[in-house]
């Protein structure tokens, strides 16, 4: 599976848009998010971000035309989520793929924006996987130079190494393919409509989740496992699975993933440090990724 082109270019001055998609967020720390990215580019987001309507950032119809204003707008570079929540899925009827792939601009955003990385897939456009407007501008300094590194770079990002745990038994294997995925509880919910990201060519897939019991992770594997998912795959990588503590019965995560990717002939593993954790390594999708042995290059 061949790797997306480079998106528009951003560097310091650019254009950031911000948007809501999903849920609203605390004020207080979307503004240090913006404080902090108008020191390096211009930031703009219309009043409307602020909006609540029950668990959304306002309705429907708003978020959703927030977001087509700024994939129109010309002098927009790239887009910026501000927070995960829920919502994104209820927009994608209403989201033309051909206008994602014409104006190639990079989003980024992670959790409930895993549906427009699907859709952002499904144009040939790269995006990135880190934290949102609502995170970056309180995180470490470690953290938010990688959040710039991987925007201004999305074309050519030099490779990086980040040495993890197999799961599977091919640990020799070298395999690549292009990297996506996301959230694994909304990429379950996708499972069934025409909002899937490409499966047919193979990738390789990264997955993460938050406070999901493993009884839970299991299900929401065994759903995609039985639709087809892994079949075509070239690997699998697994970020955080964070707050998702045994039961009684003492079932890790761990040994959910075991049991399901155990005996997998593609190489599988474990413990990349994304998802929903302080040090949220930015990932870009749509760039080509390798597995070596127990390392992944990206």
């Amino acid at each position: 599976m061949d790797c997306f082109p480079p998106s528009r270019p951003v560097s310091a001055g650019a254009k950031l848009a911000l948007v809501a998609p999903a849920g609203p967020f605390d004020r207080e720390a979307f503004d240090a998010g913006v404080a902090w990215l108008r020191e390096r580019y211009e930031v703009t987001f219309d009043e409307g971000v602020y909006s609540k309507s029950g668990y959304f950032a306002g309705d429907d119809n708003r978020r959703l035309q927030e977001l087509i204003t700024a994939l129109t707008d010309p002098s927009v570079d790239a887009i910026v989520c501000a927070r995960g929540g829920y919502g994104a899925t209820r927009l994608l009827p209403n989201l033309d793929v051909e206008l994602v792939s014409s104006v190639n601009k990079t989003l980024v955003g992670f959790s409930d924006v895993t549906a427009l990385h699907s859709l952002w897939a499904r144009a040939g456009v790269r995006s990135i996987h880190a934290p949102m407007v609502a995170a970056i501008g309180n995180a470490s300094g470690e953290v938010q130079d990688k959040w710039l590194a991987a925007l201004e770079n999305t074309g050519d990002l030099s490779e990086k190494l980040y040495p993890l745990n197999p799961i599977s038994n091919p640990a020799a294997t070298s395999v690549k393919g292009r990297f996506f995925g996301g959230n694994l509880a909304v990429l379950g919910a996708l499972n069934g409509t025409p909002f899937v990201p490409p499966l047919d060519d193979g990738g390789i897939l990264f997955l993460e989740d938050v406070g999901e019991r493993p009884y839970r992770i299991d299900r929401m594997l065994t759903t995609l496992g039985q639709a087809g998912w892994f079949k075509n795959l070239d690997g699998i990588v697994l970020g955080s699975f964070s707050e998702g503590d045994p039961g009684a019965d003492g079932v890790s995560v761990e040994d959910v993933f075991r049991d399901h990717f155990g005996d997998f002939e593609i190489p599988v593993l474990h413990g990349l440090s994304a998802g929903h954790i302080s040090d949220n390594e930015p990932l870009t999708f749509g760039a080509e990724a390798r597995i070596d042995g127990s390392s992944l290059y990206l």
